[in-house]
């Protein structure tokens, strides 16, 4: 195998942790136009600034007081630098995600939470993503703050890019180096694990009140089907990032393999329409994983689509 917004408000909840960012005070949940969607490679060696998803050039520097408001960088930092150096996270690393008891007691920024509550832990860096709005982040720069949006979150590619930026901003390219060479050995462990004629076909689907919503190509969940072993048809027909479907595409697509949150199953089964698809009939089969590691667009990809490997080839398969 080759390894390599959103319509409505219920699809947000369902990408709670990818774009948790844009619920802070006064984000419209709009990248700001003209301006690269995510950041680029990091420079050579050497070079003393790194340019952000923003076109910024952000100085590189031994930063001291990283608050990180991507749930991408939460992790990464975590893994990359001492940690009295990070001394704030994502609310929603901090309470929902598997892994929070990793971060220890240290401080979170809500959602609800509003620059004042950033200033007050005096960083002297600032980790956003695309979804930050750009007052936001001018008022921290007025008190010196530095700020850098790692761009948009869509799964395995930018989040290399991620770490290696990061890696360059802090001046810590060895530290980085292995935070990718581990996360390329797990995602190539999985994807060894099943051969290519092997592959379930199936696609990512859930359903929120009458709409029916899919993440595909281009996106994380692209990512976690196919190190899971899932060959995503709905790709393969055309679909990229988070459709919403209408009944008549997915009786079209006709799945057999249905990919879905904890606790979707027995709703998509119920349904009046989907009912009849092959997923849902004797035959098919609909698989339900964690909802904060398939939310997650970053290093948590490796434990998602390990997850999803583990429910549709391991013994473990379930229903």
């Amino acid at each position: 195998m080759k390894a390599d917004v959103v319509n409505g408000a219920l699809l947000v909840l369902a990408l709670a942790a990818a774009t948790w960012a844009a619920t802070l005070p006064g984000s419209p949940g709009i990248p700001i136009a003209g301006r690269r969607s995510a950041v680029a490679d990091a420079p050579e060696a050497g070079a003393t600034e790194v340019v952000d998803a923003r076109g910024i050039a952000v100085p590189v520097g031994s930063y001291e007081r990283i608050v990180s408001l991507s749930t991408i960088s939460d992790h990464v930092l975590l893994r990359m630098v001492e940690p009295d150096r990070l001394v704030s996270i994502t609310g929603f690393t901090a309470r929902d995600h598997p892994e929070a008891w990793r971060f220890g007691a240290r401080p979170s920024i809500d959602a609800s939470g509003d620059v004042e509550a950033v200033i007050a832990l005096r960083p002297d860096l600032v980790i956003v993503s695309k979804f930050a709005d750009e007052s936001y982040m001018e008022r921290l720069r007025e008190r010196d703050i530095q700020v850098f949006d790692l761009g948009e979150m869509r799964g395995v590619r930018t989040t290399r890019a991620n770490v290696r930026a990061l890696g360059a901003l802090l001046d810590l390219r060895e530290r980085a180096e292995k935070v990718e060479g581990a996360y390329a050995r797990q995602l190539q462990a999985l994807d060894d694990a099943v051969p290519d004629e092997d592959m379930a076909p199936g696609i990512y689907l859930s359903i929120y009140g009458d709409s029916l919503f899919g993440a595909t190509a281009n996106t994380s969940y692209a990512d976690t089907l196919f190190y899971g072993g899932v060959r995503d048809i709905a790709a393969e027909r055309g679909f990229v990032d988070w459709p919403q479907y209408s009944a008549e595409q997915l009786i079209r697509l006709d799945p057999p393999l249905i990919v879905t949150l904890r606790g979707m199953a027995d709703v998509l089964r119920s349904h009046s329409v989907l009912s009849g698809l092959r997923a849902c009939g004797p035959g098919g089969r609909i698989v339900e994983i964690d909802r904060a590691y398939n939310a997650d667009a970053g290093l948590g990809i490796v434990e998602a689509a390990q997850a999803v490997q583990d429910l549709v080839h391991g013994e473990g398969r379930d229903r």
